[in-house]
């Protein structure tokens, strides 16, 4: 219970910063990602973006610091190794995105729907799966023996 409070505490403390860094933030990965999933010789320009990117960043962040069971120097150790994968991840999914839309648009109007679904899809679950995954790999795994002892 204690870590759930916690984290409620923390996501909620790192929604701020997340927050006002939103739209430049966004702009900046769609901008390497547009290079990424453009073919050769074109340029796909961004005008407008909503993407949940960086709050996933956010989660990652809380789930490190409320995870209470290990000392502080390794939880901002596995903020420090944990995000630059997940800004990876972001950039990657991306990309994937937009040359899924790309593809579909070249298509018919089922094809143009089915990819901005797939798009939409792809941008709403790689991060913040991504944040569950990496914290659950650099600490988050440590306390399933402890709650099969506990049973």
């Amino acid at each position: 219970m204690r870590f759930l409070l916690l984290l409620a505490l923390w996501a909620t403390l790192a929604f701020v910063p997340s927050w006002l860094v939103a739209q430049p933030w966004q702009h900046a990965i769609a901008a390497v990602a547009s290079r990424l999933a453009s073919p050769a010789g074109a340029v796909i320009e961004i005008v407008d973006l909503q993407l949940y990117y960086p709050f996933d960043l956010g989660i990652y962040l809380a789930l490190c610091l409320a995870s209470t069971w290990v000392r502080w120097g390794r939880r901002w150790r596995a903020v420090a190794a944990g995000l630059p994968v997940l800004i990876l991840v972001e950039i990657g999914s991306l990309a994937v995105a937009l040359a899924a839309m790309m593809r579909g648009a070249a298509g018919s109007a089922q094809a143009a729907e089915e990819a901005q679904r797939f798009a939409v899809g792809v941008i709403r679950v790689t991060g913040l799966v991504a944040a569950a995954g990496a914290w659950f790999y650099l600490l988050g795994r440590e306390r399933l023996p402890l709650a099969a002892r506990t049973r």
